[in-house]
């Protein structure tokens, strides 16, 4: 190995000994372990790897018998395959996924991204249990030489997955770069260990005619092109899509505005894709969901269906009102409505 490929192994050793000391020994001893002590810790993997670079450099300048490269091979698939482990039990114990249960009676829309990927994971007990039945046996096998590869192999879509949402769904930095590590040391394995299958992954033993042979191809092309053009896009109405906050709201010429949050006043109108249509009076519990038709002078229908079929309709008028603001006026259940909706 080249100089600068002991360094590059040595710091990935390093991270993933940090990283993976700092994760378990603040969970586990921060009662009886400062957790500044514990954070000190686990940077001074950092401060060693450039001595172990120079102690390994200096052996096989001299010719000496160099077992640096297996050690420092074994550490990572240790701690690995620890964290690994660890994160399965702790699925398994119900001591991941958790959100309180008065957030999950809150509106979806005011989820953070980390918070929604604990609510859908936490939905399921049995799914989380699965994932965590593998990352223990894929930690089992990548402790071992013999079935490192293999286990690396499960890790991998595992670690690919965790690590999008960690940086697609904004979860704090540590997590993001727990997750980075460790799908840097499973990468590095899967080459170290599996190098010599890669040419047989892309091997050609297609024997057959030239036209034949591109058929499949070619229709692998053409089939998503000839139904993405077929297809209607389900947002008809791109330029009303959205989100409206009610604003001079009158019922039958008399003015309503909500004074307190406990208010039940018409607050807010959603026109969605799919030409959906949601009231809500003030509360997410407090609404109409249906269906709109727009004519071409602005003639409104919507048919509501829930929260029961047939209770009744909203017929107005719908018209451009300035920029980022519509006017909308109707009749519904035997009252006159009219109001400005403004887009948030």
């Amino acid at each position: 190995m080249k100089f600068l490929q002991k360094l590059l192994l040595c710091l990935l050793s390093a991270f993933v000994v940090g990283l993976v000391f700092r994760r378990l020994a603040s969970k586990y001893a921060a009662d009886i372990i400062p957790v500044d002590f514990i954070y000190l810790a686990a940077y001074l993997p950092l401060l060693i790897a450039p001595v172990v670079v120079f102690i390994w450099y200096s052996r096989e300048r001299r010719g000496l018998a160099n077992a640096i490269k297996i050690w420092i091979m074994q550490i990572i698939a240790f701690f690995l395959a620890l964290d690994l482990a660890m994160f399965g039990l702790q699925k398994l114990q119900k001591l991941q996924m958790l959100i309180p249960l008065g957030m999950l009676d809150s509106p979806f829309s005011s989820f953070s991204g980390y918070n929604l990927v604990w609510a859908f994971f936490h939905f399921s007990y049995g799914f989380t249990s699965i994932i965590a039945l593998l990352q223990i046996i894929a930690a089992a096998l990548i402790l071992f030489k013999r079935t490192r590869l293999l286990g690396s192999l499960i890790a991998l879509p595992m670690l690919v997955f965790i690590t999008l949402l960690d940086i697609f769904y904004a979860m704090p930095l540590g997590v993001l770069a727990q997750g980075i590590v460790l799908l840097a040391a499973v990468i590095y394995f899967i080459v170290a260990e599996g190098g010599h299958l890669f040419p047989l992954l892309f091997k050609c033993s297609d024997n057959s005619s030239t036209p034949v042979k591109w058929l499949w191809p070619a229709l692998f092309v053409l089939i998503p092109i000839l139904c993405a053009f077929h297809l209607q896009h389900p947002n008809r109405h791109p330029e009303l899509t959205g989100k409206y906050r009610v604003e001079n709201l009158k019922i039958d010429n008399v003015p309503y505005k909500a004074r307190f949050s406990t208010d039940s006043i018409l607050s807010h109108v959603y026109l969605d894709i799919a030409d959906e249509v949601v009231f809500s009076w003030n509360d997410y519990r407090r609404i109409r969901i249906g269906q709109y038709k727009l004519g071409k002078n602005g003639d409104i229908h919507m048919q509501w269906r829930y929260p029961a079929s047939g209770i009744g309709t909203f017929k107005g008028i719908l018209r451009p009102n300035g920029a980022h603001q519509l006017k909308l006026a109707g009749k519904m259940d035997g009252k006159r409505y009219q109001m400005i909706l403004m887009k948030e």
